[in-house]
């Protein structure tokens, strides 16, 4: 017992130490959540857009497509989440024509010495129904531990994974074969109406994805009269208003119709 009361001030000393180093780490955080949500307001009022309300953040395409499933599929992503999935803030604005919403996820992942927060942004554009279509880039050259990385030179995984909507309605989904050039080889289509969206991704569309490709999201959507797609990290002026201008850009060049939100 003497032994015991001998250690107590040590142990006291450890926990105040766990203690102000748990402080610390929740109040860099608030910190860092603070400056972010300026650069946000910051950012909306630049374009003339607004931040919706806390209750307000959920995507248009929430229904469509999971958030931050880079960060949180498959067994070992799943090992390492520390926190659910949430949306947590959202911009809503004009560009043209068009009703676009840019919005944000997050989650705690572990780490060795605590936690980091992924965050994935979505951009979406409100438009006519269009036939449900996925463009995904097509990366090559990427290896795996099994040898090359087909799964990315063929437009990564999502853009051959069949809608929700075209599901639910039983229809198919079907790659889309361009002749081959540079279209073909820098991109992967595949939709529910190949017809339509040969007819949509016509000479001047398809030069506009190829002058700013690298500007988009890896995978667009086009369903439920939406087009949207996610990339990972959180709002950046620059990175994010190059991404909005791509896919409204194309929106013009296909011939689609705006429709507010």
């Amino acid at each position: 017992m003497e032994y015991l009361l001998d250690l107590a001030p040590l142990v006291a000393i450890v926990v105040v130490l766990l203690g102000v180093l748990v402080w610390w780490r929740r109040h860099k955080k608030r910190k860092a959540e603070r400056a972010h949500a300026e650069e946000v307001a910051a950012f909306a009022s630049a374009l003339g857009g607004r931040v919706a309300g806390p209750d307000d953040v959920r995507p248009w395409s929430a229904e469509l497509l999971a958030p931050l499933r880079d960060e949180t599929d498959g067994v070992i992503n799943r090992m390492g989440v520390a926190s659910r999935r949430r949306y947590t803030t959202a911009v809503d604005l004009r560009r043209g024509p068009w009703s676009v919403r840019v919005g944000e996820a997050s989650v705690e992942k572990s780490r060795d010495n605590g936690t980091r927060t992924a965050r994935e942004q979505r951009i979406e554009v409100a438009t006519a129904p269009l036939a449900p279509t996925r463009i995904g880039r097509r990366v090559h050259g990427g290896r795996t531990l099994l040898g090359p990385d087909r799964t990315a030179a063929e437009g990564g995984g999502l853009v051959r994974e069949v809608p929700v909507t075209v599901a639910a309605a039983g229809g198919g989904w079907h790659r889309v074969a361009f002749p081959p050039g540079p279209f073909d080889a820098g991109f992967a289509v595949f939709t529910s109406d190949p017809a339509a969206a040969v007819r949509a991704l016509h000479p001047r569309a398809v030069e506009h994805l190829l002058a700013v490709g690298h500007d988009l999201p890896f995978t667009l959507h086009f369903e439920a009269g939406l087009v949207f797609g996610t990339i990972p990290g959180p709002m950046e002026p620059d990175r994010t208003t190059a991404a909005v201008d791509a896919i409204v850009g194309l929106l013009d060049r296909m011939g689609a119709i705006p429709v507010d939100r």
